[in-house]
């Protein structure tokens, strides 16, 4: 065999090797089939290509797009794939849910007849999980009001532990 053959193969190969390399860094199995569906959000708070999807607490799936709809202004529809032997219920809705060090996660609310699927690169409805992080930032303008009577009484507790006659 020629040398130029024998670089060629080994460039091909190369090329091959860092293509399923790259896509099992982003987590996306390029041997597993997948069904695509598109899920509209009017926020996705940071979701990014490549987060997982659950549903029941297992991850069935990735974010595979995430675009903005120009034509209507209002959405942004991201696009998922499940695994393959997902089927998705008729009535599922998607939230998306932050997570504590920041990442976002998309969660499928699987919906109430498992009888009836929806087809795959249908559209779901998304909205964002109210969870604990949402309640506390709608705490802290009170937190806020209630600092400096917090300091005052702080000061009168320490006035009155420092007495001597306390002793």
């Amino acid at each position: 065999m020629k040398k130029e053959v024998k670089i060629a193969l080994t460039a091909a190969v190369a090329l091959v090797l860092l293509f399923i390399g790259l896509n099992f860094l982003k987590g996306i199995n390029v041997f597993q089939s997948t069904n695509t569906y598109y899920v509209k959000f009017k926020d996705v708070a940071g979701l990014a290509v490549s987060n997982p999807v659950y549903a029941n607490g297992y991850p069935v799936g990735i974010v595979r797009t995430v675009a903005y709809d120009y034509k209507r202004g209002e959405h942004v529809v991201v696009g998922i794939e499940l695994d393959d032997e997902m089927r998705v219920p008729k009535g599922t809705t998607a939230e998306l849910e932050t997570e504590l060090m920041g990442g976002v996660k998309m969660i499928l609310l699987l919906g109430p007849n498992p009888t009836q699927h929806i087809e795959q690169g249908d559209t779901l409805t998304g909205a964002m999980h109210v969870g604990m992080m949402d309640k506390v930032q709608t705490m802290v303008p009170a937190l806020e009001r209630m600092l400096p009577k917090l300091d005052s009484i702080m000061t009168n507790l320490n006035r009155l532990t420092a007495d001597p006659a306390l002793a």
